[in-house]
């Protein structure tokens, strides 16, 4: 039999050469051994009751249980959904129904949804596990086979996960990856990491530490990458910025991934010394000037990620030259990203003539989205080509993103880039966070308006943000007319489900207003 690039694969390395290394949630470990062992156990259990191919949906936040099944159900021959849980409840449901789960694992924080599944009959009661708590339904440890190696007899190319898109542009879309679209993607990541100069690098002595929730490209694929090179790795279950501060501390954490509005949180807490020299890979969305700057002043390292659930992995942050300061290095290492290996990026002219949009291809991108013709031709060419709805240029060896080209304002005959204008708005004291949408305009199409969340008790100051913006302006930094019509002081940024800032949201709260 030939071996082919599968999930259990990940483990093998690490079995022989750090098989006492752990995995964390809280007060709880497992070594690598142990896991690998609940891995095979709980598979068999699961191959035992379950077709293959039967796709199970897991509703939790990232706990052990939760990373057993993630591996333990791939292993099985079967497909794990992680379901994304910050969805509203009706969207929530309807992923599972679209996706076709037949079964059910959840923690208790999720019972009733559990229940609302059960009673519309999406999936039966038989078919419902919890990780915890309820006494409702089985426990998830039924599962779990008598024990005994087996050979786990996988198809690289049969399918692994299905994920849905975070929905920030409409309705979320379907996406299946197989085992080698996973391990090539993970492979990917680790290279970028670690083959490369640049900040936030990572490496086998690092205690690894994601705050992405599992629904979200499993983690970043942290989980994965953490197993195969034998790295502690710590869950701390739903973000809390004590118990997050505290885990930290406890654990020694050296490497953590997270998107911006967490290190908003992380830097505002006063957590002291024990950030200093932390490595952070932060993605998402753009990484604001003064989110930079204020990670800097506590010593922390910063690197980007760029992808989407709709191809995985594209870039991370790269230093292309020698530099001691921290700021420059952190600027260097956000503000661009070298390809990842075995891909190509183009990039193409938009409907509009004038932008520069980013195609993407790689050997890990999905045939498209489910089901859905329609809207697989409208983000994948017949080519292999994916279309990443992102503004953006290659220079110097690295791809840069300007913004999505649905953020772009488009003012008069020209497009104000909204990323970089919420960068500039960042650096000006007593501002948290920051979001710029465009807003209809008669004459001029569209003018940008920034909401702003500012920090304490701090009063917007209307005049102080364009006295600030019209000395970038003279130093040539950004346009005259780029800076906004208002400025609106919002007590919290509305959130999407994986912790970007939703502009949807804010387009149309400025409608209303």
């Amino acid at each position: 039999m030939q071996v082919g690039l599968t999930i259990d694969r990940l483990f093998y390395q690490t079995l022989i050469r750090a098989p006492q290394r752990k995995v964390i949630y809280k007060d709880r470990s497992r070594t690598y051994k142990e896991l690998f062992d609940d891995v095979v156990n709980l598979s068999g259990g699961i191959s035992e009751r379950y077709h293959a191919g039967t796709r199970i949906a897991v509703l939790d936040w990232n706990t052990i249980p939760y990373l057993q099944l993630l591996f333990a159900i791939p292993c099985a021959g079967d497909v794990i959904h992680p379901v994304n849980m910050r969805l509203p409840p009706e969207e929530l449901i309807k992923t599972i129904k679209v996706a076709g789960d037949e079964v059910l694992i959840f923690s208790s924080e999720f019972l009733p949804i559990a229940k609302k599944i059960e009673e519309m009959g999406i999936i039966k009661g038989e078919n419902i596990y919890r990780t915890d708590g309820s006494e409702t339904y089985h426990s998830y440890l039924d599962l779990f086979g008598s024990g005994g190696r087996r050979s786990f007899n996988l198809d690289e190319n049969s399918p692994a996960s299905v994920l849905f898109t975070s929905g920030t542009t409409g309705t979320p879309k379907e996406i299946i990856y197989s085992h080698r679209k996973i391990t090539m993607a993970i492979w990917s990541i680790l290279t970028l990491l670690s083959a490369y100069p640049g900040n936030a690098r990572m490496n086998a002595d690092d205690v690894i530490f994601s705050l992405i929730p599992n629904y979200h490209l499993w983690s970043w694929g942290t989980p994965f990458i953490s197993a195969m090179i034998g790295a502690d790795y710590v869950m701390d279950g739903k973000f809390d910025l004590t118990t997050t501060v505290e885990a930290i501390k406890k654990h020694k954490v050296t490497w953590m991934s997270m998107v911006p509005t967490m290190l908003y949180g992380l830097i505002s807490y006063p957590s002291g010394d024990e950030l200093k020299g932390l490595k952070v890979m932060v993605g998402g969305s753009p990484i604001p000037s003064g989110l930079i700057n204020a990670a800097t002043s506590k010593g922390i390292e910063l690197t980007s990620i760029y992808g989407f659930s709709d191809g995985l992995i594209a870039g991370i942050g790269s230093i292309m030259e020698d530099e001691d300061d921290l700021w420059k290095r952190n600027v260097l290492s956000t503000g661009g990203m070298i390809p990842a290996p075995l891909s190509e990026y183009a990039v193409k002219k938009t409907s509009e003539g004038e932008i520069g949009e980013l195609h993407f291809r790689s050997p890990w991108l999905p045939n498209g989205y489910e089901n859905d013709r329609e809207k697989s031709a409208e983000s994948y060419t017949s080519d292999g080509w994916f279309i990443t709805g992102d503004a953006g240029n290659i220079t110097g060896g690295r791809v840069q993103v300007s913004d999505r080209i649905k953020d772009l304002i488009k003012s008069g005959a020209e497009f104000i880039p909204s990323a970089i204008l919420e960068s500039a708005i960042s650096d000006i004291p007593g501002i948290e966070m920051v979001a710029v949408v465009g807003i209809p305009d008669s004459k001029w199409v569209e003018r940008p308006v920034a909401y702003v969340k500012l920090r304490g008790s701090q009063k917007l100051d209307e005049n102080q943000y364009r006295s600030y913006l019209m000395s970038l302006v003279d130093a040539g930094k950004i346009q005259k007319w780029w800076i906004p019509d208002k400025f609106i002081p919002i007590d919290s940024m509305p959130m999407t489900g994986t912790g970007k800032i939703d502009k949807k949201a804010l387009r149309a709260l400025s409608g209303r207003n």
